[in-house]
């Protein structure tokens, strides 16, 4: 996310065009005695410079430079890092980042650490170049050095006027844009480990309730069956019929002895006169045995 300037500048420089910075520091260091060679969109007219404006040459000394017309945000650490791995690239033995406006302390901090990278702020490169006139007309541009034309001069500073007035706009909307995306995906990714943190819990249990459902029945003793049979009952003989066994003692009335003999016929049930007439036999033929028998 880039940062506001602490200062903003209304200037003679903050109201030059990009390519006119580039030209003014290209042709400050011509002053300082070194070899220029101008690579930026400001001579060439590309549309992307590959991140180098300016190539200096100075015997065994070969230094890159970018720079940023930047006059609202501050330049951040990124760039430092990136004119870092252009500069081992190219081969260069330094670098130089220039910004019409202010660096963040993370910039500052990085190429205090990363060494190599030398940072020229706005108000050391307002020293550097020193009073400038303020922008001329669009029409006028045939005279600074635009060599294409008056018409496509008026497109020139037509695109410079609106790039300066909306670049870092564009940038800061791109950094809230890629902020919200960076928001998104993190918030993604949490909830997708949330999710499979959710799934790995329940499977863990399902997995422990099927373990100890194991164990249980392992060491529970075998219980009986309900079903067990009862004890049987003791078997209960039908009902037998009442008989009267044919073979039965008879008292001879006369001489009084036992007599075994099986009567003949279907026996029937003495009825209670014949059983008390039985029982006076037997009480006289008792009373003839004890009369002939003294000894009992």
């Amino acid at each position: 996310m880039l940062k506001p300037v602490t200062h903003r500048r209304s200037d003679a420089l903050s109201r030059v065009g990009w390519d006119q910075l580039e030209l003014l520091l290209a042709a400050y260091y011509r002053s300082e005695g070194y070899d220029v060679e101008h690579v930026g969109t400001g001579a060439t007219g590309a549309k992307t410079d590959g991140g180098i404006d300016l190539k200096l040459r100075r015997g065994e000394q070969f230094v890159i430079v970018q720079c940023k017309h930047w006059n609202a945000m501050k330049v951040p650490h990124n760039d430092v890092h990136q004119l870092l791995g252009l500069m081992v690239n190219h081969g260069a033995t330094g670098a130089i980042l220039a910004t019409s406006g202010e660096f963040t302390k993370a910039a500052i901090e990085a190429a205090q650490k990363l060494g190599h990278v030398q940072l020229i702020d706005g108000d050391e490169l307002r020293m550097m170049l020193g009073p400038i006139r303020e922008p001329a007309p669009a029409f006028d541009s045939v005279r600074m050095g635009a060599r294409d034309g008056i018409p496509a001069a008026v497109a020139r500073r037509i695109g410079e006027r609106l790039l300066s007035a909306t670049e870092d706009r564009i940038r800061y909307g791109t950094g809230r844009r890629e902020r919200r995306s960076a928001t998104r995906s993190i918030a993604t990714v949490l909830a997708l480990k949330l999710l499979a943190a959710v799934v790995f819990m329940a499977f863990m249990l399902l997995m422990y309730r099927v373990f100890v459902d194991s164990i249980m029945r392992t060491i529970a003793p075998s219980t009986p069956a309900a079903s067990a049979a009862q004890p049987a009952a003791p078997a209960v003989a039908p009902p037998v019929a009442a008989t009267i066994d044919p073979c039965r003692e008879i008292i001879d009335a006369k001489s009084g002895s036992y007599i075994d003999r099986c009567a003949q016929g279907p026996v029937h049930a003495p009825s209670a006169a014949q059983t008390r007439e039985q029982q006076l036999r037997a009480e006289q033929a008792m009373k003839v045995i004890a009369d002939s028998t003294p000894e009992l």
